[in-house]
């Protein structure tokens, strides 16, 4: 049987654009892998971020809770000095 010379080209051209398409491939999986490698690392740093977060938030929120009893204990003290005030003797 007799081969075809051009038949004999598209099949060898065929078969490297296949091969070409395979290394290609093979480069895109390598970079798929080095930016998961990537996020999982921003990933693990975004997490301790936000535990730190958390904990800087539950300590707002203890100052916070602070603040509004010395607020109160204030208005508290207020209250009395204004009544203190009302009864002192008129001055003239």
């Amino acid at each position: 049987m007799a081969s075809d010379p051009q038949l004999e080209l598209r099949v060898s051209r065929l078969e490297n654009d296949r091969d070409s398409m395979y290394d290609l491939l093979t480069g895109v999986i390598a970079t798929q892998q080095e930016h998961t490698l990537r996020f999982d690392k921003m990933d693990d740093r975004l997490d301790k971020m936000d535990n730190r977060f958390d904990k800087i938030d539950d300590r707002l929120g203890t100052i916070d809770d602070r603040l509004g009893t010395i607020d109160d204990r204030l208005g508290t003290i207020e209250t009395t000095l204004t009544e203190i005030v009302r009864r002192l003797p008129d001055p003239s």
